[in-house]
């Protein structure tokens, strides 16, 4: 990325900044032979659930284990994969995974965040977080922070003003097929995500829809017609489009 900064009162004085990385470089960078620390979420596009955030730092000797064991993107695993791939990976690197429960997530949006706020914020927490677990030995050798990209670089500095070793960091899309540390932050974060779906499952008694579909929406809205919005809102995130669908079908069945 360049900064330009011109002054227009003579002389003219032009600033390039850079950061170190350079483009071309980058762009045939092989991650999986770096020291890399990877960043990823899951449950961002679901209404019922919360959102999952998760860093995991791979030294470039624990790649091969990993690959032996089976991570990859986990878009390509099944569910059980995922949930076994989750305890193997625990005890192989260090992480460090956020959950943003309903309420939370609920009282940023509420507050004026976007969703592009949260992920920036709890991506920069969790990459902080995993670094100081490292030993400072360890530290001193990450040589790359790769993150899935959701946002432009100028809007993540926009919500996180001093991000993290900024010259290190690099927004890859399909980052997990890019990367085997997004590909374990990606696992990690689905895995949890996973985790706390089957308790609200537990609580409600029955298995809970995915995603955010007209399925999901008659599904909200019978639990909203049983026990009420306030309800069906600690569960969900309430600035989906969803949630005007559930009031629509509440009203509906009252005028039939």
């Amino acid at each position: 990325m360049l900064s330009l900064i011109y002054y227009t009162y003579p002389p003219v004085v032009i600033q390039v900044y850079a950061y170190e990385k350079n483009i071309k470089e980058r762009l045939n960078m092989n991650y999986d032979q770096l020291n890399t620390i990877g960043s990823d979420e899951a449950g961002v596009g679901d209404y019922f659930g919360p959102m999952t955030v998760c860093a995991a730092h791979v030294p470039a000797e624990k790649v091969a284990l990993l690959r032996e064991l089976g991570v990859k993107d986990s878009k390509n695993l099944s569910n059980g994969t995922v949930r076994k791939l989750a305890r193997d990976i625990i005890h192989i690197v260090p992480y460090s995974l956020v959950i943003l429960d309903n309420p939370s997530y609920n009282e940023k949006i509420d507050a004026g965040w976007n969703i592009v706020k949260l992920k920036a914020v709890l991506h920069d927490h969790c990459i902080r977080n995993v670094y100081e677990k490292l030993d400072s030995g360890v530290q001193q050798d990450v040589q790359a922070i790769v993150i899935d990209q959701f946002t432009t670089e100028n809007a993540y500095r926009k919500y996180v003003p001093e991000p993290f070793r900024p010259e290190l960091i690099h927004q890859e899309t399909k980052a997990e097929s890019k990367s085997i540390a997004v590909a374990c932050a990606s696992i990690l974060a689905r895995s949890k995500y996973l985790e706390q779906m089957e308790n609200l499952n537990r609580h409600l008694k029955t298995e809970v829809p995915r995603g955010a579909s007209g399925k999901t929406d008659a599904f909200a809205a019978k639990i909203a017609g049983r026990h009420g919005m306030d309800y069906l809102d600690n569960m969900t995130k309430k600035h989906f489009k969803s949630r005007q669908k559930v009031m629509d079908l509440l009203r509906q069945k009252r005028s039939m």
